[in-house]
């Protein structure tokens, strides 16, 4: 969903002489061209992994790979995108090295 933002529109006349009036409207964020805008900067992953730092390995692994119904490849580059995307340090290592796991 796109964040709305509100836009404000001054008065002002035009060359054939109409006068537009003011108006304040909502219209959906796009950002500056070429940037994502803030309301759609975070990942959003497709698939719930049921995946968590204080599990161990074997469990985070086989429950990675059963939400991706035993597809390797798109385990472990889920696992990537949550590793790159993270700011917690510990989540970050742990799904690097299993992202590892299942590219090797």
């Amino acid at each position: 969903m796109m964040a709305q933002i509100k836009v404000t529109r001054k008065s002002y006349v035009r060359k054939d002489g109409i006068k537009v009036k003011s108006t304040t409207y909502y219209a959906k964020d796009r950002g500056k061209p070429g940037k994502t805008p803030e309301s759609e900067k975070w990942y959003q992953h497709n698939v719930e992994m049921n995946w968590h730092k204080d599990q161990p390995a074997e469990m985070r692994r086989a429950n990675a790979l059963k939400a991706h119904s035993g597809d390797k490849l798109a385990t472990g580059r889920a696992l990537q995108a949550l590793a790159n995307v993270t700011t917690d340090l510990e989540t970050a290592k742990l799904a690097k090295i299993d992202a590892d796991y299942f590219f090797s």
